[in-house]
């Protein structure tokens, strides 16, 4: 007895909902973004280390609310800004 046409040997034709579109790669980032999120992490780096020098020491003792430790918040806050950076890198 001949197969009818409609058979593809046990295989289903995929429906239109089982169909899926290419995935597009994503298009690369700008050369500034993995230089900027590098370049604040080495000067957030910087920052908390210079915080530690008794001459920035003896300048941010007496600003309040953080006193000395502002070097450190704001090495920080660089740090962050970097690792957002070069979290966005493609």
């Amino acid at each position: 007895m001949p197969k009818s046409k409609h058979r593809r040997d046990g295989r289903s034709r995929p429906r239109e909902h089982q169909m899926h579109a290419p995935e597009r790669k994503p298009e690369p980032s700008p050369r500034w973004v993995p230089v900027t999120g590098t370049v604040l992490l080495v000067l957030g780096a910087a920052v908390v280390l210079a915080g530690y020098l008794p001459p920035v020491q003896d300048i941010t003792i007496g600003w309040p609310p953080l006193g000395a430790n502002w070097p450190l918040v704001a090495g920080f806050v660089l740090i962050v800004g970097g690792f957002g950076f070069l979290t966005r890198w493609r």
